[in-house]
């Protein structure tokens, strides 16, 4: 029944009950970053770029939602052993929460809603997670690959989709001691941080067996990505997403 209605009030009649659980929900703890000298993973990502495909104004309310988010976020604690929920520290993405509508996808086609652009930050606190040596137990992938190669510096598909409140990314700290999130906005550029109170070990992350090719009436992109660490390589996921862009006929390996 619920299928047969428009997308904005399916979502607003699971968002209400979701929302009266987050509000009973206990918040994550939060500590000062003096406490945590050691820097584990760094990045920053512009809000802005040349390749975005949408207007100004959804251009300004991402940013303003990307603002919001990086508050919410900044200083939070991941206790040794314990996890930490998007859902819990966003909540619902309305106004009475400082939050405006901004763009998303909704079935591979731009659109509007409540919170929109989020994912940049999402996009940053998985990759801080997986530098970091944390776990990632529930991780949604994005459906679309959106921007051509040029633009990227990270390995396609080292991100997360988040959507309140159906979409949650949970992050593990399966260390022996805490590790704290920092966020804030520094000259156009949205900065992450993950800190610890002693040093901990260094990963990295490579792409396996990448390729484009056409399916049906699409273009697909396909890779998986591992983590390198001190114990060696581990698996990390697959990822397999439509082309936005056009794609040469020379990188499609096969049909």
């Amino acid at each position: 029944m619920l299928r047969r209605l428009p997308f904005g009030l399916r979502i607003g009649l699971r968002r209400v009950p979701a929302s009266l659980i987050w509000a009973l929900r206990p918040r994550p703890s939060r500590g000062v970053a003096q406490d945590f000298e050691h820097l584990a993973a760094t990045r920053r990502t512009p809000l802005r770029r040349q390749s975005t495909l949408y207007e100004d104004r959804l251009q300004q309310a991402k940013e303003h939602n990307v603002r919001r988010a990086a508050e919410l976020l900044d200083g939070v604690v991941v206790p040794a052993g314990g996890t930490v929920s998007w859902h819990d520290v966003i909540g619902p993405p309305i106004r009475a929460r400082g939050f405006v509508p901004g763009p998303e996808l909704h079935a591979d086609r731009l659109a509007e809603g409540g919170g929109g652009g989020l994912c940049q930050v999402a996009n940053l606190a998985a990759w801080l997670a997986v530098h970091g040596g944390l776990e990632l137990p529930v991780r949604h992938r994005h459906g679309q690959d959106l921007f051509p190669d040029e633009a990227r510096t990270v390995p396609f598909g080292l991100g997360a989709t988040v959507f309140f409140p159906t979409r949650d990314l949970v992050l593990r700290n399966p260390h022996d001691q805490p590790v704290r999130l920092g966020f804030r906005i520094e000259q156009g550029f949205l900065v992450g941080e993950l800190r610890s109170e002693r040093p901990l070990p260094t990963f990295r992350v490579e792409e396996r067996d990448a390729r484009f090719r056409r399916v049906g009436a699409h273009v697909v992109r396909e890779n998986r990505l591992v983590r390198i660490g001190p114990e060696g390589e581990a698996p990390l996921w697959s990822t397999r997403a439509r082309v936005a862009y056009p794609v040469s006929e020379e990188l499609l390996c096969c049909s």
